[in-house]
């Protein structure tokens, strides 16, 4: 058996079809369905059975997790306690193989899809969303669902910003920016070799880019020193 398995976590309301192109795309081992109605989840499970059969080698595993009344001022906190519970469960249940978390943002009601993101945020884990196909004809089932770039760096930029030299930059340029390489070698009082080695950690994980007028911070860069607590200095 592999040391990994993909996971889907996926909000879907009247409409199922969402989940069809991540199914194709990532191929799941298990399937989180967050919906309002037990009967939602029901018509998705059947989808999964029969007519998007194709899309994986072994039928997945589903688990259903109701959160009633999407719509009241509390969805979001409730969705995400939901989430948190469907990913502690499958953590203690698998927590000898590598989990590949795939988080959706479409379905569901628009509280649904926000607290979705926010959970995926907390996570840090990777997001898609779902195209409509009737709008896509000539595009496959599995390239209707496209990674969001942003989430897909909170990873390896949140990795970046552990490093204190990478941090000091990343803050100088969010405050100040955009400045030049001159600019944060004298903010360092370091070399210029020290300054390289703690942006390059913060170009690669797409946290700061180049323009014509310097360095600035972009828009996972600003969001992951919102999550971390930024203080200005």
């Amino acid at each position: 058996m592999t040391d990994e398995i993909d996971v889907v976590l996926q909000p879907v309301g009247r409409t199922p079809g969402v989940l069809e192109a991540p199914l194709a795309k990532y191929k799941p081992q298990i399937v989180v369905l967050f919906t309002s109605v037990q009967s939602y989840a029901d018509m998705t499970i059947q989808h999964i059975e029969h007519s998007w059969r194709t899309h994986t080698s072994r039928i997945p595993k589903v688990i259903v997790k109701i959160v009633e009344k999407p719509w009241t001022s509390d969805t979001v906190d409730r969705y995400m306690n939901a989430f948190d519970e469907a990913v502690s469960e499958i953590e203690t249940e698998f927590k000898s193989k590598i989990i590949k978390w795939h988080v959706g943002t479409a379905g569901g009601t628009n509280l649904m899809a926000i607290a979705s993101a926010l959970s995926a945020f907390t996570h840090r884990f990777p997001v898609y969303s779902s195209l409509d196909s009737a709008h896509n004809p000539k595009s496959k089932t599995e390239d209707l669902a496209i990674e969001i770039e942003l989430f897909t760096n909170l990873g390896p930029g949140y990795k970046a910003l552990q490093r204190s030299r990478s941090m000091k930059i990343m803050k100088f340029i969010a405050k100040n920016g955009p400045v030049f390489t001159s600019e944060i070698i004298k903010h360092l009082e370091g070399s210029k070799q020290n300054e390289s080695s703690g942006r390059k950690p913060l170009v690669d994980s797409g946290l700061i880019i180049k323009t014509k007028s310097g360095w600035i911070s972009t828009n996972v860069g600003k969001s992951l020193l919102a999550m971390m607590d930024y203080e200005e200095e």
